[in-house]
């Protein structure tokens, strides 16, 4: 049985309005110059991507220049106007959607890993402590971190240590699902991520299954064809399941906010690790890591049967 958590009203949450006064906005130059300084930094971090030119310490030290600015525009939320809020959700896209395009190339790097790890803990922090005009920021942040730190405990680099940050961010976005009553939120990949905020009472996008990846399949020798088929087959049945775990997980989630409550942070955390670990394996297919993707369908499996005794089937 799932166990029920107070209402939000209960653990004194307060959600920062970004509606501000004239004399905050007044003040607000120090912040926009501050974002406006760090996008031309991202805008630099895409151009150096492209470039193809990167090598894992500049990965690095650019994913470390992504979380010490998220950490200084703390103390700069306060003096946020208009114009800041908006900036902030350009700035947040591009930071999110750098740390997805680099993290494949520097997955077997548990260095690198790690640095890409603090930068989207550096973002979802933000987000969740000072930032609260932009909740998918977090979903986004967290969810992106624990799939990478899924990934690399595929790949033998301390996946105990990664498998820990994997249990880590997955709660920490379950925390915050089950805290703002939407135990299944839309926003797991940068792709996901709306312009503006959404809040929890309005009408959310309706939830679909992840499509079966495609794949050229020219030039498979016998044994990758073996596993491309294999893989495409678990890849068809599992995505049914994870799109009606979800749905009904939905469902109750709505029941529950409708009375105040809502469900355990465990089990939001567990419907993350089911999606990411279904997301996974679709960018693995499509890499032609087959025996990968199928041991990350077999996880997304595993936590699709733990979520029954919330579910029901």
């Amino acid at each position: 049985m799932v166990r029920a958590l107070f209402i939000l009203a209960c653990l004194g949450v307060v959600v920062q309005s970004p509606v501000v006064g004239s004399a905050q906005r007044g003040q607000g130059t120090a912040s926009t110059n501050a974002q406006a300084v760090f996008r031309t930094d991202v805008e630099g971090m895409a151009a150096r991507l492209n470039g193809g030119r990167m090598t894992s310490g500049e990965a690095i030290a650019d994913a470390k220049r992504i979380a010490s600015a998220y950490r200084g525009f703390e103390p700069l939320v306060r003096t946020f106007g208009p114009a800041d809020y908006a900036l902030n959700q350009e700035v947040a896209r591009q930071s999110l959607l750098w740390l997805s395009r680099v993290g494949p190339f520097y997955a077997h790097d548990p260095l690198a890993a790690r640095a890409f790890l603090d930068a989207y803990d550096g973002i979802g922090g933000f987000y969740r402590d000072h930032g609260r005009f932009y909740a998918p920021g977090v979903y986004v942040a967290y969810a992106s971190a624990a799939r990478l730190a899924q990934r690399l405990t595929y790949y033998r680099n301390d996946p105990v240590w990664f498998a820990s940050a994997f249990d880590r961010y997955a709660l920490a976005y379950g925390t915050y699902a089950a805290l703002n009553g939407m135990l299944v939120p839309r926003w797991t990949t940068v792709q996901d991520l709306p312009p503006t905020d959404v809040r929890p009472n309005e009408p959310q996008p309706a939830l679909t299954p992840l499509a079966v990846p495609k794949v050229d399949s020219i030039g498979l020798d016998a044994t990758q064809r073996q596993l491309w088929m294999e893989a495409r087959d678990r890849f068809r049945a599992i995505s049914s399941s994870v799109h009606s775990a979800r749905l009904l997980l939905d469902q109750l989630s709505e029941r529950l906010r409708h009375e105040g409550l809502t469900l355990n942070p465990a089990i939001a955390a567990t419907a993350l690790k089911m999606q990411s670990a279904l997301e996974d394996a679709s960018e693995l297919i499509q890499a032609k890591e087959f025996e990968t993707a199928i041991e990350s369908l077999r996880s997304a499996e595993a936590h699709r049967a733990k979520l029954r005794s919330a579910t029901g089937q």
